[in-house]
């Protein structure tokens, strides 16, 4: 019972992403083809593809902020909103991640319930209970725990997994190298890992070493591409793992893929996470080890298929990527189970957003 409930929050959170992660992922992937870049200074000027492709950027980016807000809404009602609102832009600013933010969204929205029920005040402060004192306490209480303890243990990983990357580059097996680059990269769908792997990376490319930064990119597209692959497949197969709404979110993830934006593929990969991080993993080390055994070296940092010409030789790149995005494919048929959609489709079980009760008085 308890699971059923946990999965109803997440699954509330993932309905409401949909729409926002669809929205600010096709912005990015508009100005990608027309050459937008990243505004850092509006003075400069900018384009219509740069504005476009900066919205779309800064909207993926508030996905912890997203799916924090809504699972702590979820959970706790209109109480839960401010705390979740604001840790999730506390793992937004830490590099927490989406994960860091789907963990501070069940943290606020349990312990607002928790404190609704330990919290006894005069029948005059009754009313500041969910608008002050509930919201408060819970953002200090999970805040200070997501600072000093989740916070330590994933600055105690990362600094393990550079260690881990700089004692690999000095060894004699450049596939094991590409393998461990290609898992790191990907297996945390853009968070705090991924981040290291990045600034490791992009050492190595500003001494001319560019094979790994090709890996990178690679291997953030293996989700997208696995899960359009696993797909097709699973309607080859006649096995019915996919349920409608993560059809309809495939769409859009695989645009999103071809130009290395993983979140598209968040909706589904939230829906069974243990299991598609397995497959991710399984097929981001194929990747990673053909890619560095092909050299496609590159000499641009990022971009998806757009990349591809400034990748060294472009159809091994291609090629390892489909393998990996294959194995994916095929594991995930082992895998992966289809999510009960009346979880979201029922009325009953989905939470139904409205602020008209709320009344400000002057």
């Amino acid at each position: 019972m308890a699971s059923l409930q946990i999965r109803k929050h997440i699954m509330t959170g993932i309905s409401y992403m949909i729409p926002y992660v669809c929205a600010a992922g096709m912005l990015m992937v508009i100005g990608n083809i027309f050459g937008g870049q990243t505004i850092t200074d509006y003075r400069a000027g900018f384009s219509i593809p740069d504005a476009l492709t900066t919205l779309g950027g800064d909207g993926l980016g508030l996905l912890p902020v997203f799916i924090s807000t809504f699972i702590a809404y979820s959970i706790a009602d209109r109480p839960g909103i401010a705390p979740g609102f604001l840790l999730g832009l506390l793992c937004k600013a830490n590099g927490f991640g989406f994960l860091g933010g789907l963990l501070t969204g069940y943290l606020a929205g349990y312990l607002v319930n928790y404190l609704k029920k330990k919290i006894k005040v005069p029948s005059f402060m009754e009313g500041i209970v969910p608008q002050l004192i509930l919201p408060l306490l819970t953002t200090i209480i999970v805040g200070l725990f997501m600072e000093y303890i989740v916070g330590i243990v994933i600055l105690a990983i990362t600094d393990g997994v550079f260690n881990l990357l700089n004692s690999l580059q000095n060894g004699s097996s450049i596939l094991f190298l590409g393998l461990v680059i290609g898992i790191l990269s990907a297996i945390d769908y853009g968070g705090p890992i991924n981040k290291v792997v990045f600034v490791f990376v992009m050492q190595l490319m500003t001494q001319g070493i560019g094979t790994p930064i090709s890996i990178l990119i690679s291997a953030s597209m293996i989700a997208p591409f696995g899960l359009t692959i696993g797909y097709f497949l699973s309607k080859l197969i006649k096995r019915n793992i996919f349920s409608g709404q993560e059809t309809d979110a495939l769409k859009s993830a695989f645009l999103m893929g071809c130009c290395q934006i993983t979140e598209g593929s968040y909706p589904i990969i939230l829906n069974d996470l243990v299991r598609i991080t397995i497959c991710t993993a399984a097929g981001a080390a194929v990747d990673g080890a053909l890619v560095m055994y092909f050299q496609c070296a590159s000499t641009v940092p990022a971009g998806g298929f757009f990349a591809l010409p400034g990748i060294a030789n472009p159809g091994y790149w291609l090629l390892s990527l489909f393998a990996g995005s294959c194995v994916f494919a095929i594991l995930l048929q082992f895998l992966k189970r289809k999510p009960a959609e009346d979880v979201i489709e029922d009325e009953e079980n989905e939470k139904e957003l409205d602020l008209s009760s709320i009344k400000i008085s002057g």
